[in-house]
């Protein structure tokens, strides 16, 4: 087992502290897309992010007690596809919209703005603690698929170096993004991989399906060479 250091548990506490956090944000932008729903406001079906924005500012002045669709639809960026006749007709509930949904609303609001923040102070927390190894993060980023909030975590993982893993077969078969081998007799029953550190298999995981999405990359290269014949989750 590996037990780091108590400078590197701490980074860990950090990045996997973060990690919940955006959980929890993810979670808070179902449940307002839910309350929209219920209340009748198509503003979803316009917008790509409801956290964007043009959703913002629309869903502040809404919850701010704002009746008039013309109105929040004249919030709306310039950029934004949707005319404005297509957010009036989205945003028409608004006008018999009851109390109690905009007090719900302006709440989800302000804990999305609570987690935002949270997050914010995290990641300066992590670019203090990590800043004596600025250089093995922006290594780490320029590979595809990597950034910099990625490499932070790994990195928070494993080591700047990697130091305690004698071999990189070590360290796959810790992270448990290796073939199992359960033998008896000779004989291979099966071949599935261990559990291994589960914060590791998720970036990696994240960090394979877009690295194969860069173009020209040895990666993408190698995964359109394997996924006709395994499919794409084991390529």
């Amino acid at each position: 087992r590996f037990v780091p250091d108590a400078e590197q548990r701490l980074w860990r506490t950090v990045t996997r502290k973060k990690y919940q956090l955006r959980r929890d944000l993810v979670r808070l932008n179902n449940q307002l897309e839910s309350l929209l729903e219920e209340a009748h406001i198509k503003l979803s079906s316009l917008v790509s992010d409801l956290l964007g924005v043009s959703a913002r500012r629309m869903l502040k002045a809404l919850a701010d007690g704002e009746t008039n669709p013309a109105a929040l639809a004249v919030l709306a960026h310039e950029r934004l596809r949707a005319t404005p006749e297509q957010l009036c007709d989205a945003l028409g509930a608004c006008t018999e919209l009851k109390p109690v949904y905009r007090r719900l609303l302006k709440m989800t609001l302000e804990q999305l703005q609570l987690l935002e923040q949270q997050i914010a102070q995290l990641d300066q927390e992590l670019a203090t603690l990590l800043h004596p190894h600025q250089d093995a993060v922006q290594r780490l980023a320029e590979v595809p698929g990597f950034g910099v909030d990625s490499a932070q975590q790994i990195i928070a993982e494993i080591g700047p170096t990697a130091a305690t893993f004698p071999s990189e077969k070590c360290l796959s078969s810790w992270v448990g993004a290796c073939p199992g081998e359960e033998e008896s007799a000779g004989v291979n029953y099966s071949h599935r991989s261990p559990k291994g550190n589960r914060q590791m298999r998720r970036l990696l995981n994240q960090a394979a399906n877009a690295a194969v999405k860069v173009k020209g990359s040895i990666f993408e290269i190698i995964y359109r060479r394997c996924v006709p014949r395994l499919g794409h989750n084991q390529a």
